[in-house]
This record gives C-alpha cells, structure tokens and sequence, in this order.
C-alpha cells in the first residue's frame, strides 16, 4: 500500500476526531509506563498475562457519534528499557470482524505519539497484524504487528523501537492518543479526550529507559 494512501485516511480520521467537541468535559489521561524484567509475549494468540506490569487505557469514548462507547477496547502498555510494547483486545460482538487493505478502509486500532519538538508519529494496525506508520513529516519508522481474531472480537500486538519515538528525555510526558475504528458502524473510539478530542493524553516512559 501507497504512504500516502494511509496517510490520507489517517488524516481524514483525524480530521473526524479534531471536529468532535460534544464530549463530556473529563480530566485529561495520562499513562505511566512500567519497567518489564522480560519483554511481555507480542503472540496475539496469548491471554495476555505477560503485560504485567502495564500501563492500562481503555478506550471509552465514541467521538464519531459523541457518546460514550458500547463495545469494549482495553490497552496496554510496557517496556523493557528497548522497546515500547502495545496490546490492543477488542472485543466486536455487533459487527463482522474486517482486516482490509489498504488500512482504514476496514478495523483497526492505533496510537500516535508526539514530541515537544512537533514531531508526530501514528502506528497503524488492522485485526490481522497488517500495519503501517505515518510521519508528520520524513520517514515513518518501522515497527512490529501481530494480529489475531477471536470470537468475542480481536487482539493487536505492537512492538515500537523506543529510539524511533520523537525525542523527549525519560521522565518527560508525551502526548499520545490511542484509537480504534468499526468500519461496518463509522464507530471512531478514543481514549483521551476532555471535551475536545483532539486533546491527547500524556505517556511517560521510567528513568531508567535513558534518552531517547
């Protein structure tokens, strides 16, 4: 798939999410990575327990239609000092399970980051591992994706190199939203929003990660 196929849907979606402001006006969500002694399992297939411990996001707001969300997505998040790791369940009951190319014309979930030097980064991935990154600007970095369908919906795995993410020093918030897309219902699924979702969360990664 074209670059700038996927950035053109992902620029459409966030054209949708910068639009939503009927949000309840809630706190803004911050996340805190933990510290891994072992890299958490990136098998989709796994129930999960691996991510422990992890940083939790659930993704409880539907910014397309304005309301609060009726299909569950949980997010977790962990490192081991290399690698930012993602798991994304979820679950999809009301609508056909669909992994499409190119991406974004089908599921999928996401998660952008962004550093205080403007540099953004979106990583993209759809239920069966197909993936994609988009860059603000230059090139988008490589990362690995895994994906698997199961009854009750999907699981998403993501394995980021911490060297790609935009610079910050550790300790240092940045700002990240997290996001998933039902195509059959136009369902647009966020994570943080505090009336305007356009406003994203912050992410902060341990001390002892170093620079990136």
């Amino acid at each position: 798939m074209k670059p700038t196929i996927l950035k053109a849907a992902v620029l459409a979606l966030a054209g949708t999410l910068f639009a939503a402001t009927a949000a309840p006006a809630l706190a803004t969500s911050s996340l805190a990575v933990p510290m891994s002694a072992h890299a958490p399992s990136i098998d989709p297939n796994d129930d999960g327990t691996s991510f422990d411990p992890a940083a939790v996001a659930h993704l409880t707001w539907d910014a397309g239609a304005s309301r609060a969300a009726d299909e569950e997505t949980t997010t977790r998040f962990s490192t081991d000092g290399r690698y930012l790791y993602v798991r994304f369940d979820a679950t999809q009951n009301k609508e056909r399970v669909v992994s499409a190319k190119p991406i974004g014309s089908g599921d999928s979930v996401w998660l952008e980051v962004a550093g205080n030097n403007g540099q953004s980064y979106k990583f993209v991935a759809s239920p069966d591992g197909t993936s994609e990154a988009v860059a603000s600007s230059g090139t988008a970095p490589a990362f690995d994706a895994h994906g698997a369908v199961n009854d009750g919906g999907y699981t998403v795995t993501m394995k980021i190199p911490l060297a790609s993410l935009p610079s910050a020093g550790a300790g240092t918030p940045l700002n990240v939203q997290v996001g998933r897309t039902i195509h059959a219902s136009n369902e647009q699924l966020v994570w943080s929003h505090d009336g305007n979702v356009a406003t994203a969360g912050t992410m902060t990664l341990p001390a002892s990660v170093g620079s990136i």
